[in-house]
């Protein structure tokens, strides 16, 4: 897709995510709508996947650390044809497989289950040592919440995916300063949080997460970084 038609999607993923929520009548909304254009980049022009083949083993992975935004997964999904559109409506009501976290195994492209903040980082990074250490190429990405990261848990799984050099992992961090009960900052104070990231042997891209453009960008630099990692190794 080229860029125009990237945002068309992810507008048309939004009007899906409003759709699903007002059906619903409960869930968030601030996450999911902000994360649409990160998501619909990723799934339709970056990510090595296929919906008609979604177990295979040449698969890219996509964790939801943050669960509460899977709305935005959802409907990507959707939107990829790895289930119908139409199975949207289904959103938080009893007995779907669509509720209000992830669960593995629920959905074709699930791939971990979310909830409790701060595990599915830790999820994220045991699979990429485990992908590593057998040799292949996959890559996992692991979306997460600014708030999330004021869990103690994220930054025992950033220590370790620094020392085993995981040159497969790549982290979206949405830095939207808000969390449950306020501002980032009043509530935890994370500050210079890409400082905190370089200081855990993390190389740091900063990018619009609603500029389609900076975040192909992202992405392909990413990707060029961890070629550069593994040369040096």
């Amino acid at each position: 897709m080229n860029e125009l038609e990237l945002k068309l999607k992810a507008n048309e993923i939004r009007v899906d995510i409003v759709k699903m929520l007002n059906l619903a009548g409960t869930g968030h909304t601030a996450g999911p709508l902000g994360m649409s254009d990160i998501f619909t980049v990723l799934y339709f022009d970056i990510l090595k996947n296929d919906p008609k083949k979604p177990t295979s083993e040449k698969r890219d992975f996509v964790f939801l650390s943050n669960g509460h935004i899977c709305p935005v997964l959802y409907a990507t999904l959707a939107h990829k044809n790895y289930f119908k559109i139409d199975e949207l409506k289904q959103l938080r009501k009893l007995g779907s497989p669509l509720q209000g976290h992830p669960h593995y195994g629920a959905l074709p492209g699930i791939e971990n289950s979310g909830g409790p903040l701060g595990q599915g980082i830790s999820q994220a990074v045991g699979l990429a040592v485990s992908l590593k250490r057998d040799k292949k190429e996959n890559n996992v990405y692991c979306f997460t919440g600014d708030g999330e990261l004021e869990e103690g848990q994220v930054w025992e799984a950033f220590m370790y995916a620094s020392k085993e050099k995981l040159d497969n992992l790549i982290v979206i961090v949405d830095r939207n300063h808000i969390q449950i009960d306020g501002s980032t900052e009043d509530v935890g104070g994370l500050f210079n949080l890409d400082k905190k990231f370089t200081s855990f042997g993390f190389s740091v891209i900063e990018f619009d997460g609603n500029n389609i453009s900076q975040i192909k960008h992202a992405f392909n630099h990413a990707h060029h970084m961890q070629i550069q990692f593994q040369e040096k190794e």
